[in-house]
């Protein structure tokens, strides 16, 4: 979470093998980011969509991170469930390599609607903002592939969130 204040997220990730049945990619890098409860980036000088305010992160680190696929072609992060800026929809950045480090994917999640409404408009500090300027199906990502982008999600504001999302790559 790396100080960031919000609502505890589990991400899960998958990676699987299109060249190979979908079976489990071991050993896969997989790089994660997305933005704090009020839409900034670290490493970034953000103004999120409104324009209510400009704050330089760009010598902080935070809401990133890297792990190596297990056996089974998963990984899992503690983080927070991230919050929104114009003109884009609730989601997670993930760029995948192989074990020697050469890009399979660079993609993003996408996050149930009726999910992020709950979040946005019952937990602080998301409810100070309310609920995206962007549908899932507006985003400029999501629009025409969000069957393949959009997560698994289930949990509460009070205990947390846990994603689910299996990848396909071509490895």
């Amino acid at each position: 979470m790396d100080g960031q204040t919000g609502v505890p997220l589990t991400i899960k990730i998958i990676i699987n093998n299109s060249n190979s049945s979908c079976a489990a990619v071991s050993g896969a890098l997989v790089d994660i980011w997305h933005c704090t409860a009020l839409g900034y980036y670290s490493e970034y000088t953000d103004t999120p969509g409104g324009g209510y305010a400009t704050t330089d992160y760009t010598a902080s680190h935070f809401l990133r991170g890297r792990q190596t696929t297990d056996s089974n072609g998963l990984v899992t992060f503690t983080s927070i469930f991230p919050g929104w800026y114009s003109p884009r929809a609730p989601h997670i950045h993930v760029h995948v390599y192989n074990s020697s480090g050469t890009s399979l994917l660079i993609t993003q999640i996408a996050f149930p609607t009726d999910i992020s409404n709950t979040v946005y408009t019952t937990a602080s500090p998301y409810s100070a903002r309310g609920v995206q300027d962007t549908a899932n199906t507006a985003d400029m990502v999501f629009s025409d592939s969000l069957a393949t982008e959009l997560a698994s999600v289930t949990g509460n504001t009070t205990d947390g969130y846990v994603l689910t999302m299996s990848i396909s790559v071509a490895a």
